[in-house]
């Protein structure tokens, strides 16, 4: 099969909290993955099987989005999978008039905090306690 990005269906939710689990201490439940299935903004990288995916939503006003979720399969990061998962999303906002994308890292998630820089992405600001065990860096760019 050809790599490419699509939009997540229902048959990629198993592999898609699959990621999930192995990706981060407090993940996802299957059910909030279905909420967002209608979302324009819920890709998944696919090779025969979803090795990431991106989650991004919108505001009331349409003209901020957000960031909620990107993750990779394990054995398949430092591939470029993530970027390219970031590059059609932050095209396909721009596409629907979106002026600007933000989102929430983790204060600890050094490499993660470097990859959105690399993207573009600038520090707003900080949120104390936004995660049970961890701050929030709040990061933004403008499309």
């Amino acid at each position: 099969m050809v790599k490419m990005i699509r939009r997540a269906l229902i048959s990629d939710i198993p592999d898609v909290v699959e990621i999930e689990d192995n990706s981060f201490r407090v993940p996802w439940p299957d059910f909030l993955f279905k909420s967002h299935l209608s979302n324009p903004g819920f890709l998944v990288y696919d090779d025969g099987k979803v090795l990431g995916y991106i989650i991004v939503g919108s505001s009331e006003d349409k003209r901020k989005a957000h960031l909620q979720s990107i993750a990779v399969q394990k054995n398949y990061r430092r591939q470029g999978i993530a970027s390219k998962l970031m590059d059609w999303c932050i095209d396909l906002l721009r596409l629907y008039g979106f002026e600007r994308i933000v989102l929430e890292v983790r204060e600890k998630n050094i490499p993660a905090r470097y990859f959105y820089l690399s993207k573009g992405f600038s520090i707003d600001g900080i949120t104390e306690g936004y995660y049970y065990d961890d701050n929030a860096i709040l990061m933004g760019k403008d499309l």
